[in-house]
């Protein structure tokens, strides 16, 4: 009985290590960096932090600042470049970054990613202002979404982890990082992740790398529009609009787009043109083309800004 119970254990042991190997070698599951929530309440990434995300060749690292990505402000214009996992963008290599290839656009320009995944709309908008005090951009290109406005509101629905706004007083909702200490041993055992991950037992539903669906005219219905309106008008009240543009993703409701402009809000609305831009099947966010696709598109509305101000 001994014995047995000795080879179970060996056999069981021996698995893990193996697993655990291969799952690392492989990539099958996405280094996952740790989140602190700084004293203006948005949450950042502890500094110097490197890793892999999921089937990725190329690493990423956390800079000085808490983000993944660009964080050029050398030269004497800055503009920020604020957003989700799709600005954050771990699973492209950094040349992919929309702060490298509009850096590689505007040469005389500066950009300083600021992307974390769960960016709300209101948090994008809270990390402007912070940024107006650590790096004082000219501009903040905000990309958002639908799901960014809805995941906004705790009248919707209460998202602790995520930062909201009660519209029925204008009250910003801080989040909360939920079991830090059982997401770090989670995080950093891989054979553990993966299973997390793998099985419906503990998961209700597989994470595909958020992607983005189209947010249909119920769905604005349930946000409304009349909290869309005062949404707009808090942001236009407490946030500096002219330095704000807004890139709406291309599946963005034209309502949510229409209501921005009438609180003359700068907007640009991307358009895929019937492309793909998404990584593949499994995984919704943008590739490197579709980021390429992206700047390209920028060009030349984010030039007529530019001239503008100057």
């Amino acid at each position: 009985m001994r014995k047995f119970i000795f080879r179970l254990i060996f056999f069981v042991l021996f698995i893990s290590v193996l697993g655990e190997i291969s799952i690392r070698i492989f990539k099958l599951t996405s280094d996952i960096p740790e989140r602190y929530i700084d004293e203006s309440g948005i949450q950042r990434y502890k500094p110097n932090q490197s890793g892999y995300y999921k089937k990725s060749t190329s690493s990423w690292k956390v800079n000085k600042y808490g983000w993944v990505g660009i964080s050029d402000i050398s030269k004497d214009t800055i503009i920020s470049v604020i957003g989700d996992s799709y600005i954050e963008n771990m699973m492209n290599p950094i040349f992919c970054n929309q702060g490298s290839l509009l850096g590689g656009l505007f040469e005389n320009y500066s950009f300083f990613e600021a992307g974390r995944s769960g960016v709300t709309f209101i948090e994008a908008m809270e990390i402007s202002k912070v940024l107006d005090t650590e790096v004082n951009p000219n501009y903040h290109l905000i990309y958002v979404g639908g799901n960014d406005f809805k995941e906004s509101f705790s009248n919707i629905k209460k998202y602790s982890d995520r930062m909201q706004i009660d519209i029925s007083n204008n009250t910003i909702i801080k989040a909360k990082l939920n079991s830090p200490m059982i997401k770090k041993i989670l995080y950093s055992n891989k054979l553990l992740y993966y299973m997390y991950l793998r099985f419906p037992i503990f998961v209700k539903k597989q994470n595909k790398g958020e992607t983005k669906e189209k947010i249909n005219t119920k769905e604005i219905n349930n946000i409304g529009s009349l909290n869309l309106k005062k949404l707009f008008r808090f942001c236009a009240s407490n946030y500096r609009k002219d330095k704000i543009i807004f890139v709406f993703h291309e599946n963005t409701s034209l309502e949510i787009i229409e209501i921005a402009k009438s609180f003359n809000f700068k907007t640009i609305h991307l358009n895929s043109n019937g492309t793909e831009w998404k990584l593949g099947s499994y995984d919704g966010h943008w590739s490197c083309y579709g980021h390429q696709e992206i700047a390209k598109q920028l060009y030349n509305p984010l030039s007529i800004f530019l001239k503008k101000k100057n």
